[in-house]
């Protein structure tokens, strides 16, 4: 399918999807210290990355309908999808492992509920360090396909 302005996932080639992951990246460490603001954009990077991923299918033969109702629209939609899959036929080309890093990013709450104490050892970024970092594998994972053929 070729680059469509006009549709929500066409509208970037799949480089330019990982380049704003990684702008996403750059951005939720910048906001450390609002958990809320650095989770999201840990789960927009993740999102976004998918992103790429589903246009490169689409750009070596894939279905682009199948693409887009599979794994939903959304950057949440996209990490419930991966993080629900069960079969490796709908995780791939991705491995398995990124299905539960998708789970384990859904898993780390935007907010600290109110909770005022700490874990021992963990700071007081822990949670959107971790949430970062997942998603940083999941970037990473998507670049391996999306640059396999590039």
């Amino acid at each position: 399918m070729a680059h469509d302005p006009d549709h929500w996932l066409f509208r970037l080639d799949a480089a330019a999807w990982l380049r704003a992951a990684e702008a996403e990246l750059t951005a939720g460490s910048e906001h450390l210290e609002s958990r809320r603001s650095a989770v999201t954009h840990a789960r927009r990077a993740a999102g976004m990355a998918l992103n790429g991923v589903l246009v490169a299918l689409v750009e070596r033969g894939g279905d682009p309908d199948q693409a887009t109702s599979r794994w939903g629209r959304s950057y949440v939609d996209h990490l419930r999808a991966l993080a629900a899959a069960l079969p490796p036929d709908v995780v791939a080309p991705l491995p398995r492992a990124a299905a539960d890093e998708a789970a384990a990013l859904l898993q780390i709450a935007p907010s600290g509920g109110g909770q005022a104490l700490l874990q021992l050892g963990r700071g007081p970024h822990a949670a959107a360090l971790e949430a970062l970092g997942l998603a940083r594998g999941l970037v990473e994972r998507a670049r391996v396909i999306v640059e396999a053929d590039a």
